[in-house]
């Protein structure tokens, strides 16, 4: 194969996984558009916005894994998940909540010094702060409810469907694993906005794709980011609920504790990673076992035919000159 040739294979590759990212902001811009349409006011009915959202990505995608099963190339990876498996990547979960935690607290003491810094920092909080613009008083509770709900199981489902699923299950087909595990973290940190989301998004994004890669199972990706948005994100905004009369200090206290114990799962989530990747290099190492135990004795069940075709050739032809 040339070199245009092979060129050729990962462009077409690259822009194939990027039409995964082109549907999912499309598909975010009509539901905008609906809303925008019937004059619902997408602040106040956020959880309602993030659900309609996710809803539609999530057959988009469905319906893409399903199109290419059909054509006997599935593009979810849906091996099953040991328990050691489960709990080592419920630790790096925890450890990538500390990993945001300190970049985060980094660019505060960044911010300091620096305006634009700051500035980013406070769009940031606003951001991810679900009363920041709008008081709960205002907000029907059941879409806070929603909010949550939708953040913490449905959304991680759609977008590691979407991110990992489709752009990392298409890069793969075109470059080295760990090449496509590369881009589809800067892909997913590009959708996540050139502010101070992006450092760590990308971050995030190699922990998640390496982790799917090295399991085989976009369950866990799922899990990963289900456990990050239910303590970075979740959690919080539920503590934050006003009929739950909560006193802030508690509140404050329990978030810091979540945080420091983040943290401390750092290094700990670090030797969960090394666990994973020894747990694919013995899978892959059985793997490679039964294929040359296969290819030896498929060889030799082969001359064990012709040897049994050969005898009956002999005894017919003796047959034949004892009866002469």
């Amino acid at each position: 194969m040339s070199f245009w040739q092979k060129a050729w294979i990962k462009l077409r590759t690259l822009l194939i996984a990027a039409l995964a990212l082109a549907v999912f902001i499309c598909l975010e811009y009509v539901v905008f558009s609906v809303f925008a349409y019937f004059g619902i006011d997408r602040k106040i009915y956020r959880g309602t916005y993030n659900f309609a959202t996710c809803i539609l990505v999530f057959i988009a995608m469905f319906v893409y894994n399903l199109i290419c099963t059909k054509r006997k190339q599935p593009i979810f990876r849906m091996s099953k998940l040991r328990p050691d498996q489960v709990a080592a990547l419920m630790v790096v979960g925890l450890g990538m909540l500390g990993f945001v935690t300190t970049y985060l607290a980094i660019a505060e003491k960044i911010a300091e010094y620096k305006k634009p810094v700051s500035d980013a920092i406070q769009d940031y909080r606003e951001s991810v702060d679900r009363f920041a613009e709008v008081p709960q008083v205002v907000i029907p509770l059941w879409d806070s409810i929603l909010y949550v709900v939708t953040l913490s199981f449905i959304v991680p489902i759609t977008e590691e469907m979407t991110f990992r699923g489709v752009f990392f299950g298409q890069l793969r087909k075109g470059f080295n694993p760990w090449i496509a595990v590369i881009l589809s973290a800067i892909g997913f940190g590009l959708m996540h906005g050139l502010t101070v989301h992006i450092g760590y998004a990308i971050g995030c994004g190699l922990i998640i794709s390496s982790c799917y890669y090295l399991t085989d199972s976009l369950i866990a990706p799922i899990l990963l980011h289900m456990v990050f948005n239910i303590f970075g994100s979740g959690l919080p905004t539920t503590l934050s609920f006003e009929f739950l009369k909560l006193p802030s200090e508690s509140t404050n206290a329990f978030m810091r504790g979540v945080s420091t114990t983040s943290i401390m799962f750092m290094p700990v989530s670090v030797l969960a990673m090394a666990y994973l990747v020894s747990v694919k290099r013995k899978k892959e190492a059985e793997a490679k076992a039964k294929s040359e135990i296969i290819s030896v004795t498929v060889p030799a069940q082969e001359e064990s035919v012709e040897e049994a075709v050969e005898t009956a050739d002999i005894v017919k032809e003796d047959g034949s000159e004892a009866d002469a």
